[in-house]
């Protein structure tokens, strides 16, 4: 065992990490590397040799995956192994919490940071906890904060984030500008990177997202 991996977390934090993977048991033979992994969020348990035939390895690393994430503190104890009807080994659910409770900046203010104020970010299911981003005509608006690093979104096909800026009236809203005011406050406070956008949805009137941006990832 390497030490913690960051289930969930971009690869550059901890080496062992690659692609959303937690390198978390190894195959027998004497093998010295960690090469069965829990994939992604739905805990895709992969690498696991298929011989010996029926020999109940799967099983077996799963649960050593789980054994060893909930001793180093990767996921929260209540996970279990199980196949899916095509004979996918997966692990879940996943409470990666401890993860994700120091993620990201302190609050700003009332109005510009985590709702509530002691939220885990991707906590329960990801919507759980809401970084507010300022006020604008009189409205409280929010994103989800939902980090969900190396998996690209279907509207921009980028590895970068994609949240609906909630809170706007649904018309006469002036979405753009409230968009725009709230990446600039979550940019200036911290929670976010130069470098994002404001997009209408795919049909022009299902909301204002902000699109292609990045969360700062430092520890309070």
């Amino acid at each position: 065992w390497l030490g913690k991996c960051q289930m969930c977390m971009p690869g550059r934090h901890v080496s062992k990490f690659r692609n959303d993977e937690c390198m978390c048991a190894k195959n027998g033979g004497g093998n010295d590397n960690f090469d069965v992994s829990v994939r992604g969020r739905n805990g895709l348990v992969d690498g696991v040799s298929l011989f010996p035939l029926f020999g109940g390895q799967f099983f077996d690393r799963c649960n050593e995956c789980r054994r060893r994430m909930e001793a180093d503190g990767v996921i929260m104890p209540g996970s279990s192994c199980s196949r899916d009807i095509v004979g996918t080994m997966l692990l879940g659910p996943l409470n990666t919490d401890p993860l994700w409770k120091d993620f990201g900046p302190p609050n700003v203010s009332h109005t510009i940071g985590r709702y509530p104020a002691d939220c885990i970010p991707n906590s329960g299911g990801g919507s759980a906890c809401k970084l507010r981003c300022g006020i604008h005509n009189g409205r409280q608006m929010h994103i989800d904060y939902n980090p969900n690093p190396n998996t690209p979104n279907a509207q921009s096909m980028s590895n970068r984030e994609y949240s609906q800026v909630m809170g706007l009236p649904l018309f006469f809203g002036d979405w753009r500008n409230g968009c725009l005011a709230c990446g600039s406050k979550l940019e200036t406070a911290g929670f976010i990177q130069s470098g994002w956008e404001c997009d209408r949805g795919s049909v022009g009137f299902d909301g204002i997202f902000l699109d292609r941006f990045e969360y700062r990832m430092q520890y309070i």
